[in-house]
């Protein structure tokens, strides 16, 4: 015991605190930015506005530098590690285990809790197992999680780190609530299930364990600001080699991308490779075959991809295609910047994530977790939403390493009536990182009253990153039994060879659509349903039109007046709507503002505002919009406001007025279904029926399909004596 208060004494004198503080630099420019890394100024993490201003933690090192440089800044927090002590607490409670250490685990406790999930989940998690150890003799502990985590399947492999920088805990939180996830949801999600049956993933959560402990050592509730691992390399100040500036690939190309000053933050250290962490996860990956890799760091709410090393990326095309696509879709929801270490901020060599891809060709990603509100050591209560928001990264990255095959299913275009055949598109594409090894099944479902020519067909296998399209690939028939404005789905079921499944439905009406309403305002047609109000009435008019000769017109108002028309309709089945409207009014010179012009709600909710274009032009615009069957009150209103502007019809002589034409309301009209056994479609199945049928089945005469559809009672493609019996049985009963 003795000994070790003795060591932990030698450690804080050898690492004594630095002091750290966040400060904004207003007015910045990329001239500037390059000064500041070029002078030894660390800012790794930052707010970064292109001409407008810098936000980022500062050591008082760096802050002798910055003040020498002569530029003014603000102090938003003075003392971040007490400013981050400030706001953690160690008895917020929530569905998911939080830590001692402001609600984070101490390094004991995260170790600890890499046995607990593989005593409770032994089926999906490994034991915990070193990858070696650290300066100061520390284990980097990790875990597999796979339906058969202790076997060495043949199944696409995923790599999660955190924590190279030990002062971003987020970077290990959010990767054990995604365990937790994947774990918990097992019974319950397909993704998950999908997962841990098909994939290897592996966790390293803390690269970095001496710098972390280190860490809590001064600061036991948290908000330490070590961020380098224990090597001491600057006398007393902040010591250490970035583990993040250790790798090899284009390791130490300059002293912007990282630093040679031992006493540096990004101090990149004598040769690459030279520390026992980057030793560890460098040996561990090269003995493995991982597809895609997510190395996490906090914070900025950003997702980096290779490469960093330098402005001109110099990658493969299609694999940085891919790269910008996974990267669109993992942060559709967070809403995190993507893009480049360069694109983003600046340039960074000797990164875990350029030396995974540009070596071993691995999609390497650095998510950046937290905003520069939440900073390194978020508070206690941002710990969950922060781990959440990159959960579907998470999720989406076990994916994208095997198969992972959209399907997009099209039809031949309608009308569909039935009694008739339509052809089946089928687009496949499989953005995965590995092939299907293996036929893919569809397996096509649809609403009785649909049959296909193949209900299941097998596709061969599909590679990586590919796309095949399948025109005319099936057909389908609706029977003669279906009404029309019937709704029908017809539904893909695909299956992969490793038992993942997915669909894809669409829907269409069966019939054609017929105009129910119809207003041209012709012939003095009757306009009794319309209810008008306002402050003079809508009447028709020869004076325009858009078909025809007629149109009908708001009634003439002055200033702060309006006049309305509306109609109420009932839509019995899907239905479209359709008219043309004219306005010719007051307008904006602008387009940004309302003044004279046409409104149309439905049921009270504003559809939209209408006026003449910029120009001052007035043409017929068509509009078109679906309804659901429903009862729906259609309004048009013509306003003025206050008048007087120069676009005003007393000074442009428009015709202050809007106009409606061409009304239809477009349904399906329900059509009564073929009765079974009615053979001569007089709506009643009798005798004259059995007197058909029994003639089509000694063939003295051959029956349409129609009459075959009708006949066929038992559905066994064959009419015979069973049909007959059954349509006697229809007529006793």
């Amino acid at each position: 015991m003795i000994l070790r208060l003795i060591y932990i004494c030698i450690v804080s004198f050898l690492f004594s605190n630095e002091i750290y503080h966040q400060i904004k630099v207003d007015n910045v420019s990329d001239d500037d930015i390059s000064l500041f890394q070029y002078s030894g100024i660390e800012f790794d993490h930052a707010d970064y506005r292109r001409g407008e201003y810098i936000e980022f933690a500062i050591s008082n090192r760096d802050l002798s530098i910055l003040n020498n440089l002569g530029y003014e800044y603000q102090v938003v927090h003075h003392d971040l590690q007490k400013h981050y002590e400030s706001r953690l607490t160690s008895n917020y409670t929530r569905e998911f285990g939080l830590g001692s250490m402001g609600g984070y685990y101490t390094l004991d406790e995260a170790i600890q809790r890499l046995d607990y999930i593989h005593d409770e989940y032994p089926q999906f998690v490994s034991e915990k197992f070193s990858l070696g150890q650290t300066f100061e003799g520390r284990d980097i502990w990790a875990i597999k999680i796979s339906n058969n985590p202790n076997l060495d399947e043949n199944e696409p492999e995923v790599l999660f780190t955190g924590m190279h920088h030990s002062r971003e805990p987020m970077s290990f939180m959010n990767l054990y609530y995604y365990i937790y996830w994947l774990l918990e949801n097992y019974e319950i999600n397909d993704e998950a299930r999908n997962i841990i049956d098909n994939r290897e993933l592996w966790f390293v959560p803390i690269v970095n364990p001496d710098g972390y402990e280190y860490n809590r050592s001064i600061a036991p509730n948290g908000g330490g600001m070590q961020r380098k691992n224990m090597r001491e390399t600057c006398n007393g100040s902040a010591d250490g080699i970035d583990p993040n500036r250790n790798y090899g690939y284009m390791w130490g190309l300059d002293d912007q991308g990282s630093s040679s000053n031992p006493c540096s933050e990004t101090y990149r250290g004598t040769s690459p490779f030279s520390e026992s962490e980057t030793q560890a996860v460098k040996n561990f990956v090269e003995q493995r075959d991982f597809k895609i890799a997510m190395n996490y760091h906090s914070y900025s709410n950003l997702l980096i991809y290779p490469f960093g090393y330098s402005y001109e990326n110099n990658m493969d095309q299609d694999d940085l295609n891919t790269f910008i696509e996974y990267a669109q879709d993992m942060t559709q929801y967070n809403n995190y910047v993507w893009g480049t270490g360069p694109d983003i901020l600046y340039p960074v060599n000797g990164e875990a994530c350029d030396w995974m891809y540009g070596e071993h060709g691995i999609f390497a990603y650095t998510p950046e977790v937290g905003n520069s509100s939440d900073g390194f050591w978020p508070p206690t209560n941002r710990i969950v939403p922060l781990a959440e928001e990159n959960l579907y990264p998470n999720i989406r990255t076990a994916l994208y390493a095997g198969a992972l095959v959209s399907s997009i299913v099209n039809v031949e275009a309608g009308p569909y009536t039935s009694d008739d055949s339509y052809s089946i598109d089928i687009s496949l594409a499989n953005t995965g990182l590995s092939s299907t090894n293996g036929n893919i099944n569809l397996e096509f479902l649809a609403t009785p009253g649909i049959d296909f020519l193949d209900p299941n067909i097998e596709i061969s296998d599909l590679d990586p990153r590919s796309f095949i399209n399948l025109d005319g690939i099936n057909e389908f028939y609706i029977s003669p039994f279906v009404p029309s404005g019937s709704e029908m789905e017809i539904t893909l079921v695909m299956t992969l060879p490793d038992g993942s499944q997915s669909t894809s439905t669409i829907s269409l009406i069966v019939g054609v659509p017929e105009p129910v309403i119809v207003y041209d305002f012709e012939n003095n047609q009757d306009l009794s349903e319309w209810n008008l109000s306002g402050n003079s009435d809508w009447y028709t008019t020869s004076d325009i039109s858009n078909s025809g000769s007629n149109s009908f017109r708001s009634g003439a108002i002055g200033d702060n007046q309006e006049s309305t028309a509306s109609l109420t309709l009932l839509a019995t089945t899907l239905s479209t709507l359709e008219f043309s409207y004219r306005v010719s009014s007051e307008y904006s010179p602008s387009g940004s503002n309302f003044y004279d012009g046409l409104t149309f709600s439905i049921n009270g909710e504003q559809i939209g505002q209408y006026q003449p274009d910029a120009n001052g032009q007035s043409p017929w615009i068509n509009y078109s919009t679906s309804l659901d069957p429903g009862e729906y009150t259609l309004t048009w209103t013509y306003s003025k406001d206050g008048g007087g502007g120069s676009t005003d019809c007393s000074n442009t002589n428009c015709d202050d007025a809007a106009f409606i034409d061409s009304f239809i309301l477009y349904s399906y009209v329900e059509s009564e279904p073929i009765l079974s056994g009615d053979l001569n479609f007089d709506a009643n199945v009798d005798v004259l029926d059995i007197v058909l049928l029994v003639n089509f089945v000694l063939e003295s005469t051959n029956p349409s399909d129609l009459e075959f559809q009708a006949g066929d009672i038992n559905s066994d493609g064959i009419l015979n004596i069973l049909d007959i019996v059954q349509v006697v049985n229809i007529i006793l009963s």
